[in-house]
């Protein structure tokens, strides 16, 4: 046995280096000599310690990258950074949506053998966070409020009462039993003129006042249903909804009607730069029959709520190239305009030129149908989609003014 194995494993090595002499064996694809392209080299990143995961900017500095984005790859750990522009010398680029205290960048270049390594561990923090342990499948979440202390109200549905939660700074501490609705759902909420909070159920003509420390509530009915509500500088209400108008309600809960909205269903409303900003749907708008989905004003021309006539400010399917209808927007101190929709989009933003981009999509997505402002640079919000809760956003920038705040 021994020596048929022996005799074997010779005719295998003669095969093997006769084979090298065929003139049919194929050449060797190694390249003995081949040095490769230069080892990329990491000099400086910026941010140089850590960033927000899936929606910073980070510029990669250092040497023998390369001009085309096709030969290079950056990782985060196992995960792929997004680049956005490339040179020889410099590597722009959003890390992606992975959260960690100990993250190791490296470039890749093509036809480099070796990566280029950062010398230190990176930290990439969430931008985003869930906040408040509601239940995404027994707790129906509408209303959305903060008041100046960062405490944040929450509208829960509940039949025949709703529930107003506060969630305290900095760790959304329940206060599951801080208001009773006297509505179902509180579905839109401000904080008004001494320390009262306004809400209403989008499916009857009533606004409730409920002192935020102490006293019952008190309610009125207003000439329509309505959807949403805001102050403006000199303390008036404005609501909107289904009622085809715009009403202005007093501090005592008595109403007008100050602007014609005939055939728009108004969805919501921010006061801003002494307009009143509306978003609706419009029936049979469209030049095709088809429904027009907008954003209108009207300019306060009193110190009472008087409203100037209606212009049309966005419109919505020609800027999102979507069918979509909008669920909710506001403004940042800079007047960007953020609206969400009923789709997945998530937050799409407008700025004072007209530059419209969507905001972090890597992290962001919809429905969302309610986003309030923060007293900083916090924007929270009720997302309906699959990942159903209340969610804080920092940005960079802090929000316009909630005039109704005390």
């Amino acid at each position: 046995m021994n020596k048929k194995l022996l005799f074997l494993s010779i005719t295998i090595l003669f095969g093997v280096f006769n084979g090298c002499n065929d003139a049919q064996y194929p050449e060797d694809i190694w390249e003995p000599d081949d040095q490769g392209n230069a080892t990329p080299v990491i000099t400086m990143i910026s941010p140089s310690d850590s960033a927000f995961s899936g929606s910073d900017v980070i510029t990669i500095t250092g040497e023998n990258f390369s001009e085309n984005m096709d030969d290079i790859l950056v990782y985060f750990n196992s995960e792929l950074g997004e680049l956005l522009s490339v040179s020889k010398t410099e590597i722009i680029l959003s890390p992606p949506s992975l959260i960690s205290d100990s993250v190791l960048i490296k470039v890749a270049i093509k036809g480099a053998f070796l990566f280029g390594e950062y010398d230190r561990y990176y930290k990439l923090y969430p931008r985003m966070i869930k906040y408040g342990n509601f239940d995404p499948y027994e707790e129906s979440l509408w209303g959305l409020e903060v008041d100046n202390d960062e405490n944040v109200y929450v509208g829960l549905f509940i039949h025949p009462e709703g529930d107003i939660e506060r969630l305290r700074p900095p760790n959304a501490e329940r206060d599951s039993s801080f208001l009773h609705s006297v509505l179902p759902t509180p579905s839109s909420m401000r904080i008004g003129p001494g320390n009262d909070m306004y809400y209403l159920d989008s499916f009857y003509p009533y606004i409730v006042k409920h002192n935020l420390s102490s006293g019952g509530p008190s309610f009125a009915a207003v000439p329509g249903n309505i959807a949403d509500l805001d102050f403006d500088m000199n303390g008036n209400l404005y609501c909107g909804g289904s009622g085809n108008a715009i009403y202005t309600v007093q501090t005592d809960l008595t109403s007008v009607t100050s602007a014609d909205y005939s055939d728009i269903n108004i969805s919501t409303i921010r006061v801003y730069d002494n307009y009143v900003y509306v978003a609706g749907t419009q029936s049979a708008g469209n030049a095709d029959g088809s429904d027009f989905v907008g954003i209108w004003r009207n300019q306060i021309i009193s110190p009472e709520g008087a409203l100037g006539e209606k212009e049309l400010r966005v419109d919505w399917q020609e800027v999102s190239n979507t069918s979509s209808k909008i669920s909710c927007f506001t403004f940042d101190e800079t007047g960007k305009i953020y609206i969400s929709s009923n789709d997945e989009t998530g937050i799409l933003t407008i700025d004072i030129d007209s530059n419209s981009t969507l905001l972090y999509p890597k992290i962001i997505s919809g429905p969302i149908t309610k986003m309030t402002w923060g007293a900083g640079n916090y924007l929270y919000l009720n997302n309906k989609g699959s990942s159903n809760g209340i969610y804080r956003l920092e940005l960079s920038v802090q929000g316009a003014p909630y005039y109704g705040r005390p």
